[in-house]
């Protein structure tokens, strides 16, 4: 059974989740802001946004990518949960990203076989 379509849509959901959240948070929500919004909202996103086209198109090299960059988010997340005022979305970054990194590794694991010929 190809599991791919389940893979592939937890990848966009936890991407395109992670680029809401930013937004919503750091926009809407923060109470307190350490870093200047003009830069924070951008630098966090801009990552995030090199991403959504390869993966919306099944690029195996991208979910690689979106592999690694899953990591740094799960590291921001851990910082952000010792921070008493955004531990939530501290919680909402190590879900996302650890959804992300999932969904992206089982993805470049099946497109990488599809792509070398094993799965037709």
């Amino acid at each position: 059974m190809n599991k791919l379509p389940l893979w592939r849509n937890l990848t966009l959901f936890s991407l395109l989740g992670l680029i809401g959240l930013i937004v919503v948070w750091n926009g809407l929500l923060a109470s307190v802001q350490h870093v200047p919004l003009w830069l924070e909202i951008p630098l966090l996103l801009a990552p995030l946004a090199l991403l959504v086209r390869g993966i919306v198109q099944g690029n195996a090299q991208t979910h690689v990518f979106a592999v690694l960059m899953s990591l740094l988010y799960l590291l921001l997340g851990i910082w952000v949960v010792l921070d008493p005022q955004e531990r939530l979305y501290g919680y909402a970054l190590i879900f996302l990203s650890i959804g992300l990194y999932a969904g992206a590794f089982m993805s470049a694991k099946i497109l990488g076989k599809h792509n070398k010929g094993e799965i037709a």
